[in-house]
């Protein structure tokens, strides 16, 4: 296939595992038990013989070595193999082309298999708007939206204690930075709070279900919806008028008449979300007492000494 012209031959590059350089602070990971693990399951892939992607890198300007730019895990992994005794001398690079952004950037874009944890994406875009990017600027390089890049700005600029609960998987990143949007300095706290609950209740993680209930079944909203709908639909113009005048300032709160049919649909709806919401909560509350008693029969009684 070479011969005939299908396959054509790349110029590959190797360079010895001794020259490659790691920046410090380069690398957005955490380095702890999470990432020890996925360096160990590598470092045994490697000796089993398993092959990796070329390590991208930049040519240092002294010409002492090349710098890593994507693939710190692997060089982890490899730096474990030799040291354990596998032969690994020259090891597979390609060029990395781009400025100091770029190269940030490619951290976001080449960890598919391994992406990076929130507390680690929130420190990067940190570090982008160090560099004078704005939330647009660093949507568009690492190809997610504005939005996100902002709700993990929060994360970043949260305090210690909020980012730890972050780190250890206690609270999920969107619940943390919901609590920051509204507490503030106080969030910490408040999420505190509710790690024990949780933990009371013989749950690992406080979750946006924690703090606002189980989202309600399709079957229940829906009808609500539909009721909603259904009765604004059924305002007449003046009516509307009367309710826009009403929300806007321009005339005193007055009484409108309202037919009892447009609002019988919407009555029941609510009827029915009701319903569900004193289940979830009567759960919950069988949850917690059963909990609590799980944790009381666990403190060991006092016996009385023998006859």
């Amino acid at each position: 296939m070479i011969k005939d012209g299908t396959i054509k031959r790349a110029d590959a590059m190797k360079i010895r595992f001794v020259y490659i350089r790691v920046k410090a602070g380069f690398n957005l990971r955490d380095l702890d038990d999470e990432y020890e693990a996925g360096i160990e399951d590598l470092t045994v892939y490697i000796m089993a013989g398993g092959t990796l992607p070329p390590l991208e890198v930049v040519v240092l300007a002294d010409g002492s070595g090349v710098e890593l730019v994507d693939g710190h895990r692997r060089y982890d992994a490899i730096g474990r193999a030799i040291a354990r005794g596998m032969p690994i001398e020259w090891v597979s690079i390609v060029a990395f082309q781009g400025n100091e952004i770029d190269r940030q950037a490619r951290i976001y874009t080449s960890n598919r298999n391994a992406p990076l944890r929130p507390l680690e994406a929130a420190r990067g875009f940190k570090r982008f708007r160090g560099a004078g990017l704005d939330s647009a600027e660093i949507a568009a390089i690492v190809h997610c939206s504005r939005t996100h890049v902002e709700n993990y700005l929060v994360l970043a600029d949260a305090e210690r204690d909020v980012q730890e609960l972050v780190r250890s998987s206690l609270v999920a990143a969107d619940v943390a930075i919901e609590a920051v949007r509204k507490l503030g300095s106080q969030a910490g706290e408040f999420l505190a709070s509710k790690v024990g609950q949780v933990k009371a209740a013989g749950k690992a993680k406080v979750t946006a279900s924690t703090i606002h209930g189980r989202a309600l079944p399709r079957r229940v909203v829906s009808p609500l919806i539909t009721g909603v709908d259904a009765f604004i639909k059924g305002l007449d113009a003046s009516q509307r008028a009367t309710l826009v005048d009403i929300k806007e300032g321009r005339v005193a709160s007055e009484t409108i008449t309202i037919p009892t049919a447009a609002l019988i649909d919407l009555f029941e709806a609510h009827g029915a979300v009701e319903t569900v919401r004193a289940k979830q909560a009567e759960k919950q509350r069988i949850q917690a007492e059963a909990a609590a008693a799980a944790g009381q029969a666990e403190i060991p009684t006092e016996q009385e000494p023998a006859e």
